[in-house]
């Protein structure tokens, strides 16, 4: 079991490393990083299962990483930890199933009660899949007609859902296809990754609102699914070449 520390201050990653002997819980290797970026990429290249991470951040926020986190690595439990007690920053993480949001500083007592409620979880996560393995070994494989309507299934899904929280395991689970057949059969349908696809059908709605309405940047983001603005500005420069304010001034549109 590995565990991954995200905090821009490393001091406070350095203490909870102090405080914690986390080979007791069965976790053998502890990744940190400083930023959203660099947490991103240790999971792309290590199997994370608890991330435990701060909310504000260089680069993009924790629950920007969260999300981007549920994406690309579904499996991966998250928790906060936060100086912010803020009902609405609580309200986000919940809905995109943080599995606890905890307020800074944390004691090693409730570290601890974190933790094994965490490992307790992902244990009972472990039994689910795997009887759901055994169970899905008695049924025979899809056609590749039953298999089109699925991918289509989620496609419709992604598109009548896209302002709100998405992941590959949950969209899997919903036709009954594992992570990796779905995401095969997507992209071999559509040219493009779920993930991609979700992105660029969220860019093109934030594109839509700013021609049609006069919501201000920052609702737009909330609005197609992305919690920080930063990270949705970024999102949109690469997509478009310019930020979401300045494309809305060069078409001479409706004012921020």
């Amino acid at each position: 079991m590995n565990l991954m520390l995200v905090d821009d201050e490393q001091i406070v990653i350095d203490s909870i490393c102090m405080m914690m002997d986390f080979k007791e819980y069965g976790i053998e290797e502890v990744f940190s990083a400083n930023g959203s970026q660099d947490a991103l990429e240790i999971a792309e290249r290590e199997k994370i299962d608890i991330m435990i991470c701060d909310i504000e951040m260089p680069g993009g926020s924790g629950l920007e990483l969260i999300q981007q986190m549920n994406l690309r690595s579904p499996e991966t439990l998250s928790i906060v930890l936060s100086c912010h007690n803020e009902f609405e920053l609580a309200q986000k993480a919940v809905s995109l199933h943080c599995f606890r949001y905890v307020l800074k500083p944390v004691t090693r007592p409730g570290l601890d009660e974190i933790l094994c409620a965490a490992i307790t979880e992902l244990q009972s996560r472990y039994r689910d899949s795997r009887l759901l393995a055994i169970a899905q070994g008695y049924i025979k494989e899809l056609s590749g007609e039953e298999e089109l309507s699925a991918v289509k299934k989620v496609k419709q899904y992604i598109d009548a859902h896209i302002g709100e929280s998405l992941s590959v395991k949950e969209l899997s689970e919903m036709v009954y296809l594992s992570s990796n057949h779905l995401t095969r059969s997507f992209k071999k349908e559509y040219g493009m990754t779920i993930i991609d696809y979700i992105t660029e059908s969220r860019l093109r709605l934030a594109e839509a609102l700013l021609q049609t309405s006069d919501l201000t940047a920052t609702i737009i983001a909330d609005r197609v699914g992305y919690f920080d603005y930063s990270y949705f500005s970024k999102l949109f420069k690469k997509h478009y070449g310019c930020t979401p304010t300045e494309y809305r001034m060069k078409k001479s549109i409706l004012p921020t």
